[in-house]
């Protein structure tokens, strides 16, 4: 049962910096009816970013490598189909909400890694709404696995680390210290977030993996 004080929907905030990358903010969820509407509708980021929100999708002929389509955890029985995911509403200056999808699907942050291309791949999903994927995000422990697909082709990573990290109340410098985490960089790694703990939503639960080399 979800607790009285759950805030309804999620949006994930981000803070562009100048011209030459994107420092994510804070992954904060706003609240009540706010959020329902700010993650239905795209809004642009601040000025002088570079981050591209072409129309993303599995079928883009642009892109070399491939949106993850699905994801598998094994250890968490969860097995979810992918979609992408961009900004909501601004917040502050320099700061807009990143959304995550209002059902049960897992969001890919469309400025994100792609699979084979050796960056950062952020996804993010509910903890405690529209299907709770995330639910039990924070059990993962270093050394279990979690699969990726893309048609034909499955990626496997292995969890390096859990982090849980206070969000709610904290000040903007905090927030944003929080979501170095979903930045994009040039480092391959699968980077999952969600709230915490199940019945609410007061901090952010990061969970970073890596890919298991192949045979």
């Amino acid at each position: 049962m979800v607790h009285p004080n759950v805030q309804r929907g999620t949006a994930w905030a981000a803070s562009v910096a100048g011209a030459a990358f994107i420092a994510l903010g804070a992954v904060i969820f706003a609240c009540g009816a706010d959020v329902a509407a700010a993650a239905s509708r795209f809004a642009l980021p601040a000025q002088g970013s570079p981050v591209s929100h072409e129309s993303a999708g599995p079928s883009s002929a642009a892109a070399p490598y491939s949106i993850p389509e699905h994801i598998w955890i094994d250890k968490l029985k969860v097995s979810a189909r992918i979609q992408p995911v961009g900004p909501g509403r601004r917040v502050g200056a320099g700061v807009v909400e990143w959304t995550a999808p209002n059902n049960k699907h897992v969001g890919w942050h469309d400025y994100s890694g792609r699979l084979g291309e050796g960056k950062n791949i952020v996804l993010n999903g509910h903890n405690n709404i529209y299907g709770s994927v995330f639910r039990k995000l924070y059990t993962l422990q270093p050394g279990d696995e979690i699969r990726l697909g893309a048609g034909d082709r499955q990626v496997v990573y292995r969890v390096q680390e859990v982090k849980i990290l206070r969000e709610r109340g904290q000040p903007l410098e905090v927030r944003i210290a929080n979501a170095q985490y979903i930045q994009p960089m040039n480092d391959d790694r699968l980077t999952l977030v969600s709230c915490w703990p199940e019945s609410s939503n007061t901090h952010r639960v990061i969970v970073i993996a890596r890919p298991v080399a192949q045979n």
